[in-house]
């Protein structure tokens, strides 16, 4: 059984799966320092792979649109426009590239991480709450024509997170592929899927919870607070 089979079986409430989420620092954590990794899909999935393979991970996280967002607050685009623009702008494309090139070689599944539509328009200072939910659909749509396995709605509020499952959920069913929630980071993150049913959460000390199916992620990104040996004792100590 892959790591993609383990995901989507736990997700019906069959066996468990890990999940890790590493991003910011990935690089940094597999030991291959590289500015604008994620540009490249070649070079993305070879980090990716290190990170899911270090964890012995299931499913690995994409932040398909992270990267669009920072390129657009770094060079000045901010408010209604820049969110109209943003899907289509150059920094949207290596995300789904990046999905396509993992969904087509690697064993584990591919969940694609997109901001609620509130933190889209409070990241880039965004007036009407229209074009920032536009924003959040473009790249929902795009993961899954990518390809992604699954969708995670990411925030700071639980609030707006379910607001942004509430937009994609239709999507996410058309596509036949589950939706999932990460809200918080370090001791305050939650997850739960698209039924309101909870993931496990590895705890800031690297404790796996107390259930033993399911999908089970860890304390928010963990890529600047862990190093590749305790990514690796965490994973190797899954029950």
């Amino acid at each position: 059984m892959t790591g993609r089979d383990r995901f989507l079986s736990a997700l019906a409430g069959h066996g468990l799966a890990f999940a890790p989420i590493v991003w910011d620092r990935l690089p940094a954590l597999v030991h291959q320092e590289r500015e604008d990794w994620w540009q490249d899909p070649t070079v993305g999935q070879r980090l990716i792979g290190d990170a899911a393979a270090l964890a012995g991970a299931d499913a690995m996280f994409v932040f398909v649109a992270a990267e669009a967002v920072r390129a657009a607050a770094a060079a000045g685009s901010r408010g209604d426009a820049a969110l109209d623009a943003l899907s289509r702008s150059e920094g949207a494309e290596p995300g789904a590239e990046l999905v396509r090139a993992l969904r087509a070689v690697a064993p584990h599944a591919v969940i694609a991480a997109v901001p609620a539509p509130a933190t889209l328009q409070r990241e880039l200072s965004g007036e009407a709450p229209e074009a920032a939910e536009d924003a959040f659909t473009d790249f929902v749509s795009g993961s899954l024509e990518a390809g992604a396995d699954a969708v995670a709605v990411t925030g700071d509020e639980a609030v707006e997170v379910n607001a942004g499952m509430d937009r994609a959920l239709r999507l996410v069913q058309l596509f036949g592929r589950p939706l999932l929630a990460v809200c918080g980071d370090e001791g305050a993150t939650k997850g739960w899927d698209e039924h309101g049913d909870p993931l496990g959460v590895i705890s800031p000390a690297g404790d796996w919870p107390d259930r033993v199916a399911g999908v089970v992620i860890t304390p928010g990104d963990v890529s600047g607070r862990w190093d590749a040996a305790r990514l690796r004792a965490v994973g190797t100590a899954r029950p």
